[in-house]
């Protein structure tokens, strides 16, 4: 049974460190058919684009599922 997934595309990590000043995160409830949380991280460019940059879907809101989110980010 996967119970957490992170996933991040090969291309958007280049992305990510070279624009790593700011990001948002934002998480929403149950709204998919397995009841998962749906964690997503946004960036910003120096140009003010955003780009998708990260999603991990999470078992639970327990703190130790963020954190293992955010470590691999």
């Amino acid at each position: 049974m996967v119970r957490d997934i992170f996933w991040c595309h090969p291309n958007v990590v280049k992305l990510v460190n070279a624009c790593n000043l700011v990001f948002l995160i934002d998480s929403t409830y149950e709204t998919n058919r397995y009841k998962l949380q749906l964690l997503d991280f946004v960036g910003v460019t120096p140009t003010g684009m955003t780009f998708f940059a990260d999603l991990a879907y999470l078992e639970g809101e327990c703190l130790n599922n963020v954190v293992w989110a955010l470590e691999p980010f």
